[in-house]
């Protein structure tokens, strides 16, 4: 499936870094017959010190930090809407759209609007996820002006020729073919289906049928919809002006619809977790372990402590708990890790790691050992320090190229984060308390709040109870045989 430049913001959860660069002014030369000096220029503020914000007649506001060290421009643009208002059995059309974004425009075909985009050394191309659709353009800052006028094609006069259009649903279905038979997606949708309300949009995705069912009228309808003024931010980076900046937006986006139709999307609330994992059997030597519960949404005010807090659990490599014990101590994994999943309707506490069959239960017992400790018990001031110390000292790898900064403030923007986050997220992390850590991991991280999946042929599943009493109790746990023809979970 062809994405384009910018991935979905609810994974990136903005914290990550900042720096600061500057450019002197040129000293004023002295005249050659005056005896005094031109006065010197005044300093410009450049870099993520000095964000400015510009915006259009038609009411387009675009972030950008102006840096003129390096001849290059970073372009993002998004826009609230995405894959949740595909019509019901046209999932996909967004997905199809966006492919189609970079594909001919104009006078230009297929082959001649790449040819271009090569002359011009830009890249541009589109993406879509559930709530947000994103595009993302790059180039010298020579070409600025002649690049933005690809993507004002691109984004107004698509072509949707007939060939590139099949090709595209012809990609998207080996993609959604793939994605079927892959572990992360069969166990993804078992928790859709067991947690998620009934019929929620969320709940949507694309089938091969889903995606052959759009036409190329229903990919226009989608842009149509879509990409329109009143749902649109911006955000730039690199050797342009707000001057310029202003009025290459106002020649590029003026042409796009005003309004466009999209429905309201109620927030997720969980189902109550199951007891027991739920089991998808599938015939391979090792089973994928999946599991997930209720989160903080992206304004909670306790976010800051839970991102620190899922660092110390899961988020932190092989400075992770469970990574120490599950990984290292007890030999279970490779690897497992959790996260903290903000979408704009939906938060959640998730975890995953691969383990041979016979030792599924022992690791899904162990991995909820390590959820009751941190619950019952929370973190150690070292492990709040050492924690705190990584992700602010970590901050600025974020921001180390244009594409970074721009992709960075974009998120920022897409979930309202303030113009000051960039200066503050640091002093947020900073002020967690071990008191906060605590709190937090006693609200959602009990072993009673997950819904474990297995995707494979695990062994153990039905004494998973026993092995986590034995743990907590400090011993070992003896296996009890099972018959071959049990089946372990009911």
């Amino acid at each position: 499936m062809k994405t384009g430049l910018l991935a979905g913001v609810s994974c990136l959860l903005l914290l990550g870094a900042c720096a600061t660069t500057t450019t002197d002014a040129p000293v004023a030369e002295t005249s050659a017959t005056s005896q005094t000096a031109a006065p010197a220029k005044k300093k410009e503020e450049t870099g993520l010190s000095n964000i400015q914000k510009v915006v259009t007649e038609d009411g387009v506001s675009a972030w950008l930090v102006s840096e003129h060290s390096i001849p290059i421009v970073a372009l993002e643009m998004a826009w609230k809407s995405g894959e949740v208002n595909d019509p019901a059995g046209k999932e996909g059309a967004s997905q199809l759209m966006v492919y189609m974004m970079n594909e001919g425009a104009g006078d230009l075909d297929s082959k001649a609007y790449a040819t271009r985009m090569e002359e011009l050394n830009m890249t541009f191309g589109c993406s879509t996820g559930k709530d947000w659709t994103s595009c993302s353009m790059y180039t010298l800052s020579e070409n600025f002006e002649d690049a933005m006028d690809m993507v004002r094609l691109g984004l107004s006069e698509t072509r949707f020729d007939e060939a590139p259009f099949a090709r595209a649903v012809e990609e998207t279905q080996i993609a959604v073919k793939r994605s079927e038979t892959q572990l992360g997606t069969i166990a993804a949708r078992a928790l859709m289906e067991e947690l998620y309300p009934e019929a929620h949009p969320y709940t949507r995705y694309e089938t091969a049928d889903s995606v052959n069912a759009v036409t190329i009228e229903d990919a226009i309808a989608r842009r149509d919809a879509i990409m329109t003024k009143d749902k649109m931010v911006v955000t730039a980076v690199g050797d342009i002006t707000p001057e310029q900046l202003k009025a290459v937006m106002e020649d590029t986006f003026s042409v796009l619809p005003e309004t466009g139709e999209t429905t309201d999307v109620a927030d997720v609330m969980f189902k109550p977790a199951l007891e027991k994992p739920i089991l998808k059997e599938l015939e391979q030597p090792q089973t994928l372990v999946v599991f997930s519960a209720p989160g903080l949404m992206r304004d909670d005010p306790d976010f800051f402590a839970a991102y620190v807090t899922n660092y110390i659990l899961g988020g932190g490599g092989f400075s992770a708990r469970l990574m120490d014990e599950i990984r290292e101590k007890q030999g279970l994994t490779y690897g497992i890790y959790t996260s903290l999943s903000t979408m704009e309707h939906l938060g959640s506490w998730a975890g995953s790691a691969q383990t041979m069959n016979e030792k599924a239960g022992e690791l899904i017992a162990r991995t909820k050992v390590e959820l009751y400790k941190m619950a019952t018990e929370g973190p150690t001031q070292k492990e709040l320090d050492d924690a705190k110390a990584y992700i602010t000292g970590a901050y600025p790898l974020s921001f180390d190229t244009n594409t970074k900064i721009a992709s960075q403030m974009m998120g920022i923007r897409q979930f309202d984060l303030g113009m000051d986050y960039i200066a503050t997220r640091n002093d947020k992390i900073n002020d967690v308390t071990l008191e906060d850590v605590k709190r937090v991991a006693a609200s959602y991280l009990k072993p009673e709040n997950f819904t474990f999946v297995t995707v494979g042929q695990p062994v153990g599943m039905s004494q998973i109870d026993g092995m986590v009493e034995a743990y907590l109790a400090g011993e070992d746990y003896e296996p009890v045989p099972l018959d071959s023809n049990e089946n372990e979970i009911d």
